[in-house]
């Protein structure tokens, strides 16, 4: 294995194997390590949004999904407490209104683990411990190995897409968590689900407020079925989230659809960083793609599509450079400045049509309150929703 590369990848998830892959079909001479071996279980909802599409086809996995069929998302369904119930179709259209799947994590993360093994070098069972410095600029990764040695390798780039305790975010001295901008969340595979229509559905029932119960379907009669709560809330509460779930299945409204369901293996749980609380995801010779950016929608959950966006922006602003030498703090930064684009298309399309949503864009420039309100999960939803 050799010791120096252009870009050092830390984390095989659906961020990083796509990170490490699009940064190899660039030309950059890319290592991936992960501490797991492929394939491997990955607790999560298992929806895989439209934003991941693009990246997904250039990878040659949107094909595959389909060719094994996997299922789509024909629409999405939410519903709040006193039972109003709106359906969403999801068709292929211009405006990026377009189905995606629901696949389990442990294959959909397999399929993109094999792309970048085929483009670059990877390494399993390496548990990066620590990082390397040349000055202030990160300059590699340590790696313990199976047999208990610690290696070193070198870059000119380490991207962080180690997940939500990221030890590239930790070692980098950018790691901070707020239980008011993290959500807690379990799942379970459960097989015999009444009324799957292909729609992934999103529940706000009073058992589980502020959060939500979500069921998504995997086949016509096994769904993903889980709850998330914000942590403070769940404090709050003292909510032990697999009662909350079954209470939620146990809801008059849900009742008849679970009565013949059986559970799959285990309840799962984990926690979920939300973009509604801004990480530093960029310094000196790195950057941070997926959770280890804090980037999980804070209305949906949808964490898979934008950790995959944000690993097409960290390659379109960094694989030039990468090829030629370290990479600085500045070009790091303007990797952050990248992700802007995406959300100024939503919220300037979005206003165009609203006068109310033009005054608060205008006010966050003019106002210093109303600049805090951009990072308010309930902006967030009124743009989403507008």
């Amino acid at each position: 294995m050799e010791r120096k590369h252009d870009v050092i990848v830390v984390g095989g998830g659906p961020s990083g194997a796509s990170c490490a892959s699009l940064f190899a079909l660039g030309g950059a001479n890319v290592l991936l390590l992960d501490k797991e071996h492929f394939p491997r279980d990955k607790v999560c909802g298992d929806a895989i949004g439209g934003k991941a599409l693009n990246v997904l086809a250039r990878l040659g996995v949107e094909a595959e999904l389909k060719e094994k069929g996997f299922q789509r998302s024909s629409g999405i369904v939410f519903s709040s407490p006193n039972g109003t119930e709106v359906e969403i179709p999801l068709v292929e259209s211009k405006d990026g209104m377009s189905a995606g799947f629901v696949c389990k994590r442990k294959e959909f993360d397999h399929m993109l683990f094999k792309r970048a093994k085929l483009a670059c070098a990877v390494l399993e069972g390496a548990e990066v411990v620590d990082l390397l410095f040349e000055g202030k600029r990160v300059s590699g990764v340590k790696a313990k190995m199976l047999d208990g040695s610690v290696q070193e390798f070198s870059a000119n780039l380490v991207v962080g897409a180690d997940g939500t305790l990221s030890t590239v975010a930790r070692k980098a001295g950018v790691f901070s968590t707020n239980a008011k901008h993290n959500c807690s969340a379990v799942r379970g595979y459960y097989n015999g689900v009444l009324g799957l229509r292909g729609n992934v559905e999103i529940h706000f029932l009073p058992e589980c407020m502020p959060g939500y119960f979500w069921i998504f379907p995997l086949s016509k009669t096994e769904a993903n079925v889980g709850v998330g709560m914000l942590l403070s809330d769940m404090f709050a509460k003292k909510a032990n989230l697999r009662k909350v779930m079954e209470a939620c299945m146990k809801n008059p409204r849900f009742a008849g659809r679970f009565d013949s369901a059986r559970l799959l293996g285990e309840v799962g749980g984990w926690n979920i960083p939300l973009a509604s609380a801004r990480r530093p995801c960029a310094g000196n010779g790195f950057v941070l793609v997926g959770d280890a950016a804090s980037l999980v929608d804070p209305f949906s959950g949808e964490g898979i599509g934008n950790g995959m966006k944000s690993a097409s922006i960290a390659v379109e602003t960094l694989c030039t450079v990468v090829k030629n030498r370290p990479v600085n703090k500045e070009e790091c930064l303007a990797y952050e400045l990248g992700k802007l684009p995406f959300l100024l298309d939503i919220a300037i399309g979005k206003a165009k049509k609203s006068e109310k949503l033009r005054n608060e864009l205008a006010g966050m420039i003019a106002s210093r309150e109303a600049k805090r309100q951009a990072m308010d999960p309930l902006f967030v939803i009124r743009l989403l929703l507008s």
